[in-house]
């Protein structure tokens, strides 16, 4: 048995120093040592960022936060980080990253990659979603008119469903949260990219 066809193991860190408490995930093993490297360089980047937005070293703010594992088989890995930033006031702030990879590799996909060149796959999402915005009936509260995903839109994948994450206050108002909008590849399947995370999903 190839031992890089297993899912990989996955072991958290704990963080914890003044004001901040979260828990990253690192790869630890069943990966080429450069795969693994690449990838939790990659988190460690996403997880910094995510940190320093949410104000990371400001006086006031107090940072809790964690990790889901979404999709750990057929040599992808994708997962969220979550952190949770409280300033004082009524409430705080929660933010969510996706974070897909190749698990042989550690190449971390962006949304694009997962499907055909030249596709129109944005088009093809921001249609599932906007009949998603009406069957929830969340249309008459959005903050905005809903404009579509872009080139660097949060994601993750479970299985073979691809989801979709838009933040808080993004596109609703602060009681709904971050926004999750979950669609079957099935409906997507003809521009599937066959050499991306999906296409090994299928094989």
């Amino acid at each position: 048995m190839n031992t890089f066809k297993l899912p990989v193991g996955i072991q958290p860190i704990h963080i914890k120093h003044d004001r901040v408490d979260i828990f990253q995930p690192q790869v630890t093993s069943y990966t080429p040592p450069a795969a693994k490297q690449k990838m939790n360089r990659a988190i460690s980047d996403s997880l910094n960022k995510l940190m320093k937005d949410q104000g990371y070293g400001h006086p006031q703010t107090e940072l809790t936060g964690g990790f889901d594992l979404k999709n750990n088989q057929q040599g992808v890995l994708s997962l969220t980080l979550t952190v949770y930033s409280y300033s004082g006031g009524a409430h705080g702030l929660t933010f969510t990253r996706g974070l897909t990879f190749n698990s042989l590799t550690g190449k971390q996909y962006i949304l694009g990659d997962l499907f055909k060149k030249n596709s129109n796959y944005k088009e093809r999402i921001n249609i599932l979603i906007k009949q998603q915005l009406q069957e929830r009936g969340l249309t008459n509260d959005l903050l905005v008119p809903y404009s579509g995903i872009t080139d660097a839109q949060s994601f993750y994948i479970a299985d073979l469903t691809l989801v979709i994450i838009f933040d808080v206050y993004s596109l609703l108002p602060y009681v709904y949260g971050t926004i999750y909008f979950p669609l079957s590849l099935y409906s997507l399947q003809d521009i599937i990219n066959d050499e991306g995370p999906f296409g090994k999903m299928f094989s």
